[in-house]
């Protein structure tokens, strides 16, 4: 039960950075690396994360991952002590629309594969996840985004939410920080994004 805990609790929080990818002042054609830390079924982790956007035009685009987590402690299961780790990929499209001029409705569906280890043992997940929000870009410096996720993992399930906010350094070049939670995982991600 914790493995599946565990798989779909890793594949929702991966969000937190690959729903979120015209002409609008946002980007949906852009690359970036992030650090994650946070819980999944009370186990603290750590990792990173590689995602990217490509704009198809101007209400369509691609989406996709790569994460890798492990736990920040080592766990005894009888038979030794060993990490959990976690890998994940993602890919997916996605539509936005907008809503006024500086704010689009945003929605994505993804398909995600993740694998869960421990000493020889492999848990394998995967499924789909749907995220829906608003991006905006008040200032020219700040971009707010809030959405809601649901992901569906074998026979598991999570729905929860993200908030996030980034910082402009220059006109293609960002940083971001977001707090993602669900039922059970809650995680802050801080990522460097750059727009092409």
């Amino acid at each position: 039960m914790i493995k599946k805990t565990l798989i779909v609790g890793a594949l929702s929080s991966i969000v937190s950075w690959s729903a979120l990818a015209a002409d609008s002042p946002l980007s949906y054609s852009n690359a970036g690396i992030g650090y994650m830390t946070g819980d999944i079924a009370d186990v603290d982790f750590s990792g990173f994360g590689v995602y990217g956007s490509y704009a198809l035009n101007d209400s369509f685009f691609v989406i996709g991952d790569y994460t890798s987590i492990s736990s920040d402690d080592s766990f005894d299961f009888g038979f030794g002590v060993d990490d959990i780790e976690a890998t994940q990929i993602n890919v997916g499209f996605g539509f936005h629309t907008p809503i006024s001029d500086a704010t689009d409705f945003v929605a994505t569906l993804s398909y995600a594969d993740a694998e869960v280890e421990f000493f020889d043992l492999t848990e394998d997940g995967n499924g789909y996840i749907m995220s829906a929000g608003v991006r905006a870009k008040p200032t020219q410096e700040i971009e707010l985004q809030a959405f809601l996720n649901y992901a569906d993992i074998e026979d598991g399930s999570e729905t929860g939410y993200l908030l996030g906010a980034r910082y402009f350094t220059m006109p293609t070049l960002s940083l971001g920080l977001n707090y993602g939670s669900s039922d059970d995982f809650d995680s802050f991600s801080f990522d460097v994004r750059f727009d092409f």
